[in-house]
């Protein structure tokens, strides 16, 4: 397999690993008077904290549906970008005679828990490499589970590399360079083939060239693009879901296929007939659809719990309500719909009339055909405490999900303030996201 160039990150971004010159101020994303009042902490009937960041609402076609605050700004997704890794080392695997099953899948894509059943997956793609638990290069770290940790305490065991929230990204990151040849000891360098190919699956599914580069908390490159970018690039992800039997039969369980079709074949082009072509045009994909997406969607929402964990807010939503969900750290979020997911009924629909509490929020989007309908958010302040609710809520707003679905699970999100043991506030709705008055 070729592989691209190696290239500087655009826009004169600095190169990863790099730091702004002393007294100089640093690249940065959108600042606080950009930002909306996305969710409130409130106790007591005082408010004592206020989430400002910034969001957008795009339809299965990729338009715009509602924008809150400035969501053209670069921001760096963190976690939120895994799903573009794990497609470009499921693309990096076809033709190699070696696959990862679902749940590996899964894990390739996970900020995952560290309980006893992940870190099984993650040891099992690592024995497909044939490397071992000290390739992975991240972080030696205790399990975010706390039933997890306190087994380990209780066992006398230490931390680490494979606890940590990224290490199935790592085994899977590894598993691609050992069937292509590709170095181990510099794989997460930038300028690493993996690496560049990841970079290129980034700026393929957003439509953007990346605004900066950085190194993630896991110690991979991690790339800056904008909320609406980002949005764009998962709705792509999810929505190829709809489109597999177009492409070639994708079964969850079976090894990824590295197809890739444009959406406007030169024979449609041509005047010829071609369903195929006519239905990834009319679904918005206006550059290219991938099986290996479809099998990455059907992937999680077949094993929600082994994205996040038990009872954790990603899980509950895929498991619940069949939106594909993944966190990112300082406060990142993506949601999208799928064809499972709980669609309002045509009365709930049209009860859908008031835009959203923005300058260009469009009317919410009809209740049907809403499979990939996408939410990309950002709380400035880094905290992820208040994104579900705030996501979940867009999605509503879009007509996309049914609010009664929604009502269901809410109170599973650990929105309550507590005093002491008794209730005495909540998580809820900023200013922003309010009915106009």
């Amino acid at each position: 397999m070729g592989s691209p160039a190696p290239r500087e990150p655009a826009h004169g971004a600095p190169a990863t690993g790099a730091h702004a010159t002393p007294g100089t101020p640093a690249a940065g994303t959108f600042a606080a008077s950009a930002g909306v009042e996305l969710a409130v902490v409130e106790r007591s009937g005082f408010v004592e904290s206020r989430h400002v960041g910034s969001a957008v609402v795009l339809s299965p076609a990729g338009d715009i549906l509602s924008t809150l605050g400035d969501p053209s700004a670069p921001i760096i997704p963190r976690s939120c970008l895994k799903p573009f890794q794990a497609l470009a080392v499921l693309r990096g695997l076809d033709g190699s005679g070696v696959s990862l099953d679902a749940v590996q899948t899964v894990l390739a894509t996970a900020s995952h828990a560290g309980t006893p059943e992940h870190v099984a997956v993650v040891q099992s793609i690592l024995q497909l490499a044939g490397l071992a638990p000290d390739a992975l290069q991240c972080p030696h770290d205790w399990p975010g589970s706390s039933g997890a940790r306190d087994a380990l305490v209780r066992a006398g065991l230490d931390r680490s590399p494979l606890y940590m929230n990224c290490s199935g990204k790592h085994a899977a990151m590894l598993l691609a360079c050992v069937v292509n040849d590709w170095p181990l000891d510099t794989y997460l360098e930038p300028s690493h083939p993996l690496q560049q190919r990841i970079l290129a699956t980034i700026e393929e599914l957003t439509g953007e060239s990346v605004a900066a580069s950085a190194v993630d908390g896991c110690g991979a490159p991690v790339h800056a693009v904008s909320l609406v970018g980002l949005a764009r690039g998962i709705g792509r992800i999810t929505s190829a879901l709809t489109l597999a039997p177009l492409l070639s039969p994708v079964d969850a369980a079976d090894a990824p296929v590295d197809v890739f079709a444009p959406a406007v074949s030169e024979h449609a082009a041509s005047g010829g007939d071609d369903g195929a072509s006519d239905h990834t045009a009319a679904l918005g994909f206006d550059r290219l659809v991938s099986a290996e997406a479809a099998t990455l969607t059907a992937s999680v929402l077949a094993n929600g719990w082994a994205i996040d964990g038990p009872g954790r807010a990603n899980t509950l939503c895929i498991d619940e309500l069949a939106v594909f969900s993944k966190l990112g750290a300082e406060g990142v979020m993506v949601m999208s719909t799928t064809a499972a997911s709980a669609a309002p009924s045509a009365a709930e629909a049209s009860g859908h009339s008031e835009p959203l509490a923005t300058g260009d929020a469009a009317a919410p989007a009809a209740a049907t055909g809403t499979a990939g309908t996408t939410v990309a958010l950002k709380m400035l302040d880094g905290n992820l405490r208040a994104a579900t609710l705030v996501g979940l809520t867009l999605l509503v707003r879009a007509g996309a999900l049914s609010q009664a679905s929604v009502d269901a699970v809410l109170p599973r999100l650990d929105l309550t303030v507590y005093g002491g043991t008794a209730p005495v506030g909540a998580i809820r709705l900023g200013e922003a996201l309010l009915p106009a008055h």
